[in-house]
């Protein structure tokens, strides 16, 4: 890279980082005529011809729909970057901030709101804008409120264990994952979840092959086997009862061929695991354990192996 370049890439960067897009491709695009081989001001150009459309469109919009427009964009254009073989950190990092800041200001820009649903996930928004900036005990304090407003929402919960994770909290974070996932695996958004002791799980049960809807159920088995969520908590009664008649309810839904097995499979492990730690904590019969551990065995050959190591 030439120091031409080099300098003209710095300055793109710092426009980048304002959402000043249109400045910065038209920087980058007179560098180039000079410097076509350079991966890295191509690479820059793409991602700002990426965004254009979208932030010529925000005024359009109410501020809640900017900020969920702009986090919308924001996993395509995931999609965008993960295609190149080697994306210049520094140019996505500066997007991330751009991207990440004009959303954060839309949401903080909405008015007071009387729904507890939307204010929660508002909230919920705005603690997600600020974990990606680096602020994680602001986004805690706001994903904490969300969680106070509408509290057992698996995706606020997920937030919550992620920015616990990154603020060094293992266990509160481990907790909460492991809750959240136990709730509802497919409201979680996983591209949004950034700290290491969620993103190489997520990865290593990608790598097993699995996408989509049974990817979410998956991470919550395997998070079990690989001793990821290993903080667990004693159910109450009432708990317990809904768990066994959710268990009852996901073993007679599989056994419809017309029904999703490669997502009930996960589900139903998954439901498992959290009635045999209920019948360990609470001491109870050691036969009730020995016939879930069974049905984990019929479910799942490979699985209860893994189990039982």
């Amino acid at each position: 890279m030439s120091i031409q370049s080099e300098n003209a890439l710095k300055s793109a960067h710092s426009l980048i980082e304002t959402c000043r897009i249109e400045e910065a491709a038209d920087l980058l695009e007179n560098v180039l005529v000079s410097d076509l081989e350079d991966l890295n001001l191509v690479f820059a150009i793409q991602c700002c011809n990426f965004w254009k459309n979208t932030l010529s469109s925000l005024s359009m919009y109410s501020y809640y729909e900017q900020g969920e427009l702009l986090l919308n964009q924001w996993k395509p254009f995931l999609s965008l970057i993960e295609k190149k073989q080697s994306p210049l950190e520094r140019t996505v990092y500066a997007f991330k901030k751009g991207i990440f800041s004009l959303a954060l200001e839309a949401y903080l820009s909405c008015p007071e709101e009387k729904d507890v649903k939307l204010k929660a996930d508002i909230l919920k928004k705005i603690g997600m804008c600020y974990k990606k900036l680096g602020s994680y005990e602001i986004a805690l304090r706001h994903l904490t409120e969300a969680n106070s407003c509408l509290q057992g929402q698996a995706s606020i919960l997920a937030e919550m264990a992620d920015c616990y994770a990154l603020c060094g909290e293992t266990k509160n974070a481990k907790m909460l994952f492991r809750e959240a996932f136990y709730i509802n695996a497919q409201q979680i958004d996983l591209v949004f979840l950034d700290s290491p002791l969620i993103r190489v799980l997520i990865e290593k049960v990608m790598d097993k092959g699995y996408t989509g809807e049974p990817l979410q159920e998956w991470v919550s088995v395997y998070g079990v086997l690989y001793g990821i969520f290993n903080v667990k908590r004693q159910l109450r009664a009432q708990e317990h009862l809904r768990l066994k008649q959710e268990v009852y309810a996901r073993e007679n839904e599989i056994k419809d061929p017309a029904n999703n097995r490669a997502v009930l499979t996960p589900r139903l492990l998954n439901l498992y695991f959290w009635l045999i730690d209920f019948y360990e904590v609470t001491k109870d019969d050691v036969e009730k354990i020995k016939e879930v551990v069974l049905k984990i065995r019929l479910l799942d050959p490979e699985i209860y192996q893994l189990y039982i190591k």
